[in-house]
């Protein structure tokens, strides 16, 4: 009888044991796909890209700590989706920015009239990317600027795979949101010369 006791006891703290663990949460990975974000085809001769920003591996700047950099997702995006044809003009990009920064910032939380300060990670990621469209011979015939600024905040202590999956996530939104401004720009900027 004694043993049945504490067979029961026994199940009932593994149950109870088990069941207040955590549940584990499994982040997906963030695919980058091109074809899903906006294209603009040019009647123009060539394509020129320049990489004007160079990255940093001094604080606030993060760009280095991930696999691909922000910049090369813009150069991917500007090679398959920024398309030329025609016989005659040459678009020129330029990429002056593409960073991401990380700023630890405080913030006070009010739990139950008590206050609590919280530290947090603030993301920043800035694109910004100049159009010159020149004529053969060199003479600069409209240009345009396109800017996007998005930010996140985290919790201070998170994973590295987290922290990855957040800076991922970051810069695919900044892209659509360069992609979406991009066409929009150039659509009232170079219209003549836009498919």
């Amino acid at each position: 009888m004694f043993k049945k006791v504490q067979l029961i006891v026994l199940t009932i703290v593994c149950f109870l044991f088990l069941s207040s663990c955590e549940k584990t949460e499994f982040l997906e990975d963030v695919v980058f796909d091109n074809s899903l974000l906006n294209g603009i085809s040019f009647n123009v001769a060539e394509k020129e890209i320049n990489i004007i920003y160079e990255s940093t591996f001094n604080e606030p700047f993060v760009d280095h700590v991930m696999v691909t950099s922000p910049t090369a997702r813009v150069i991917s995006w500007l090679e398959n989706n920024i398309n030329n044809f025609g016989t005659m003009n040459k678009i020129a990009i330029d990429i002056q920015k593409a960073s991401i920064t990380r700023k630890e910032i405080v913030s006070k939380v009010e739990v139950k009239g008590i206050i609590k300060k919280q530290n947090e990670y603030l993301y920043e990621i800035i694109f910004e990317i100049l159009y010159f469209l020149y004529n053969d011979s060199n003479q600069i015939l409209a240009t345009t600027k396109a800017e996007v600024f998005r930010s996140t905040t985290s919790s201070q202590f998170i994973s590295l795979n987290e922290r990855n999956l957040i800076l991922d996530n970051i810069t695919l939104e900044a892209l659509r949101d360069l992609s979406n401004k991009s066409v929009e720009l150039l659509k009232v900027h170079m219209s003549e010369y836009v498919l």
